[in-house]
């Protein structure tokens, strides 16, 4: 075993097994414990009502099923813990690389290469850059399947959106636009793993539409 392996060696928590016939009960109580609350609670009982002793049993069961979904609520978040934690080291690896990250605007503020990310090929498009309801640009192109560049070149400072049309029909599916940023470092926030970029931005690692060449 390298030792790049031996430093990721983490074992997960082992949920408790046990049979088919099992029946939960208080596992750190002692059988002498709970014969002396049991006796106690005879005391109070009504001798002439039998379903006393029935209500009895009853409440020890739902402390039972209490104490199993509190042992399984432990169980569940160790296991997020440890999730989060191999999440967390395997995302190291992404440090330093490139990926286009999913976007509803084009931000020239922050600059950067910005796509549209085609799952078809589609010829004769017409890309609209808009501010506001108002069309600034138009960009007419052949969408290739994968990486298309978007033009910025004579846009002002802003954020705009981009829309895409085929003749007068505008195509709503089929196409992501991303930008083009490398990943600075990583981190796990509220279970949800945050990628922070070297423009700045902070985004989940959901947002990852592309990456390669």
């Amino acid at each position: 075993m390298s030792h790049l392996e031996t430093r990721y060696d983490i074992t997960p928590p082992q949920p408790k097994v046990v049979g088919p016939d099992y029946v939960q009960s208080f596992d750190n109580l002692s059988a002498e414990d709970f014969m002396k609350i049991y006796l106690e609670t005879l005391r109070f009982q009504d001798p002439f009502r039998q379903n006393d002793i029935s209500k009895a049993i009853e409440d020890t069961v739902r402390l039972n099923q209490i104490k199993f979904f509190t042992d399984m609520k432990k169980f569940i978040d160790s296991l997020t813990a440890w999730l989060n934690q191999m999440t967390f080291l395997q995302a190291v690896n992404l440090i330093g690389k490139d990926f286009v990250f999913r976007t509803d605007t084009i931000d020239t503020v922050k600059g950067g290469e910005y796509y549209i990310l085609s799952g078809e090929r589609v010829g004769g498009v017409t890309i609209r850059v808009y501010d506001g309801d108002e069309v600034i640009k138009e960009i007419r192109t052949d969408l290739k399947r994968g990486l298309n560049p978007v033009d910025l070149s004579d846009l002002p400072k802003g954020q705009f959106t981009v829309r895409v049309f085929k003749g007068d029909l505008e195509i709503t599916t089929g196409w992501d636009l991303g930008f083009k940023d490398t990943v600075k470092a990583t981190g796990i926030v509220n279970g949800d793993l945050m990628l922070e970029l070297l423009s700045g931005r902070q985004v989940p690692a959901s947002q990852i539409i592309y990456s390669g060449g």
